[in-house]
């Protein structure tokens, strides 16, 4: 069960991700610009981009998602979407992560992810340009700011005694998880390593683009090897743990060593991965991960997110007869559910995503033809 108890370092993938690609990008605006970039461009593009599909979702949770159907749990739909009506502006601000937990105000809870990363990504340029302007103290800058993040994490979790992730909380108090979301999870300051290993990885990536270093065998294999044994530490090293009646209380000296550290080494197994398969030594790997069949359902991902929690709860509050958990009973659903959040996110991206993305590259995109008269 720590395959799925601890797949919540999964978020810090697309953390790790997201600085990279806005590091990798921005860079290249800057060496093609010679250091200039349309800052206001910068941030319009990721607001719209993010927003426009987000609103419409959003917007038919507050109004229509009550009518979709009825079920003795009804009232889960209803409660959520009167979240909707009271919350949308906290969304579209992207400050939602900001306010303490209040199931009173929880319109699309999973959308904590989307207000991190926009904070983070308003100040990724700070510390991005420095990078590019002075390397040596841009690097600086950027280990400063990263040691200061993740001594926040030290902090919070010595301040509020936090378990070493929400699988190992070891209780269903309410005020328990709900410490661990409001003063760590949802927080940027808490979850900002990981993306700020990504902006390194980029700046690496970007400045050795013409001329990649090569690694030896020895060191290759070395990278592999200690990226594997430190995944499967993050992912598979509490099973001792879990268990109350074999261990009734973990130590403080764990909480603080896997708890503020685990999320930043599982950053650098990602880097590592990037890194291998962008310089020629991911072999098997890099052919999977560069398999083209991702890219349709890559394309979905976005819509599959916004989509796919509040068609959950639909789905469970329509249930209408004792459910069964059993393995097979689970798989079936699992799978059942996967393929139509999917198809419904498949019909979201045709009919709004994809239009609003042409229509954005056929503003912004579009140049002034020069006037051929005016040359001669």
């Amino acid at each position: 069960m720590q395959t799925i108890g601890n797949a919540s370092v999964s978020v810090d993938t697309f953390f790790l991700i997201s600085g990279l690609l806005a590091s990798f990008l921005l860079l290249r605006e800057l060496d093609r610009n010679k250091g200039k970039f349309n800052v206001g461009l910068f941030y319009l593009h990721r607001y719209l981009r993010l927003t426009i599909v987000y609103a419409f979702v959003l917007g038919f949770i507050a109004s229509l998602n009550v009518y979709v159907g009825t079920g003795p749990n009804w009232y889960d739909v209803n409660k959520y979407s009167n979240a909707c009506r009271l919350a949308w502006w906290r969304q579209f601000f992207y400050i939602n992560n900001l306010f303490p937990t209040d199931p009173n105000y929880g319109c699309m809870v999973q959308t904590w992810y989307l207000a991190v990363d926009m904070q983070l990504f308003v100040v990724a340029p700070l510390l991005i340009y420095p990078l590019w302007r002075w390397k040596k103290w841009g690097l600086a800058w950027l280990a400063f700011i990263a040691l200061l993040c993740q001594a926040s994490i030290f902090y919070v979790y010595a301040k509020y005694d936090l378990s070493p992730t929400a699988w190992a909380t070891r209780t269903d108090d309410w005020a328990t998880i709900t410490d661990y979301n409001d003063h760590y999870y949802f927080k940027p300051w808490t979850r900002a390593p990981p993306y700020l290993v990504g902006i390194l990885v980029g700046w690496y990536l970007s400045i050795t683009k013409n001329s990649p270093t090569r690694l030896s065998k020895p060191l290759v294999a070395i990278g592999w090897t200690l990226s594997i044994a430190v995944g499967l530490a993050i992912v598979y090293g509490l099973a001792p743990y879990v268990d109350e009646s074999t261990v009734p209380e973990i130590s403080p000296s764990l909480k603080m060593t896997y708890g503020p550290l685990h999320r930043t080494a599982w950053a650098c197994v990602i880097a590592w991965i990037i890194f291998a398969c962008s310089r020629g030594y991911g072999g098997f790997v890099n052919r999977l991960l560069s398999w083209r069949g991702f890219i349709p359902f890559g394309r979905l991902t976005y819509c599959v997110y916004l989509v796919h929690l509040d068609y959950l709860i639909i789905f469970y509050a329509a249930v209408r007869k004792q459910f069964y958990y059993t393995l097979y009973e689970q798989f079936t659903t699992c799978f059942g559910v996967l393929v139509f959040v999917f198809l419904l996110a498949f019909v979201v991206s045709l009919t709004l995503e994809a239009s609003f993305l042409n229509l954005e590259k056929f503003i912004f995109s579009s140049k002034p033809k020069s006037d051929s008269l005016s040359k001669k």
